[in-house]
């Protein structure tokens, strides 16, 4: 009757490992779960040309960045999910926006990809289970760069992956302006990039889970309006720079330190038990079975 019972017991365990690995951890490990957000502020500067001259000043205006992403509301389909990125330039001094973009677009929330077949390859998010290698990424003014593996480097003891990208940044529809920006008008057959192909792009990933923890980014060779046939530079439009706050760099490593833990958790820990679980079971049906103290008498 033992016997009977530990086998049904490891029947059962076996299967809630099977459902669990192939039917649960799907859903609660997906790339943009309901809920998610991420978001953080930057310390940098954003230096505009004066009115008059039309020439940037030598001397860099501090402003503080604001760069959050989010699920639109009522938006999850199967299968998609679309991210709204808001990001918001300041002035530290007066608390003018000299900067205002939002992006969106819809998501693949298993993996951050884009589902648009134009911008396929290219990923709005890191996926979970960041790999080695070069990701092309376009989400807020990033037009699908190619952001290359440098080396792992830990930040604020958590451990993380770099990708750095440095050259041509081009980024024209970010200046169309919003209600609290007016933008720069650009006409047809020119573009806004930054000078020389010197846009410098640098992200830290948090591998397991694909959140980026710290990032760094400007154009201090200034962008430009351009006339596309010629290339000739047409107007100074700005120089800016800036990167994640300490502070909030140490939030985004406790929040995704969390993270981590409970993915693993998820992942590993609970489909491993279950299924030591059902090994024991079998295991104790296979042991001998004692002998009575009556048998042989």
């Amino acid at each position: 009757m033992r016997k009977k019972i530990f086998i049904i017991a490891g029947l059962v365990l076996f299967g809630l490992t099977a459902v669990w690995q192939l039917a649960l951890v799907p859903r609660l490990t997906e790339r943009i779960p309901a809920g998610w957000q991420w978001k953080t502020n930057y310390i940098g500067y954003q230096t505009n040309p004066d009115p008059q001259t039309g020439q940037l000043p030598e001397e860099d205006v501090t402003g503080t960045h604001s760069h959050a992403i989010s699920i639109v509301a009522n938006s999850r389909q199967p299968g998609s999910v679309e991210l709204v990125d808001r990001y918001l330039t300041q002035d530290i001094a007066s608390g003018q926006v000299t900067f205002e973009y939002n992006y969106r677009a819809p998501v693949d929330p298993r993996t951050g990809a884009h589902l648009k077949a134009e911008y396929r390859g290219d990923y709005f998010l890191f996926p979970r289970n960041v790999e080695r290698k070069s990701y092309n990424l376009r989400f807020s003014y990033l037009k699908g760069i190619p952001v290359a593996f440098q080396r792992e480097e830990e930040v604020a003891g958590l451990a993380t992956y770099l990708f750095t990208y440095h050259g041509r940044g081009e980024y024209t529809e970010c200046y169309a302006g919003t209600a609290e920006y007016p933008g720069v008008q650009v006409k047809p057959g020119q573009e806004i990039k930054c000078a020389d192909d010197q846009f410098i792009f640098k992200v830290w990933v948090e591998p397991v889970t694909g959140e980026m923890v710290k990032i760094e980014e400007s154009c201090h060779a200034n962008d430009y309006v351009y006339d596309i046939a010629t290339g000739k530079q047409l107007a100074a439009v700005d120089r800016w720079g800036g990167e994640t706050s300490e502070d909030d760099v140490v939030s985004q490593v406790e929040i995704v330190s969390q993270e981590r833990s409970k993915f693993i958790r998820t992942t590993r820990y609970i489909p491993a038990s279950l299924l030591v679980a059902a090994l024991l079971c079998f295991g104790f049906v296979m042991l001998p079975r004692r002998s009575s103290k009556n048998e042989g008498a």
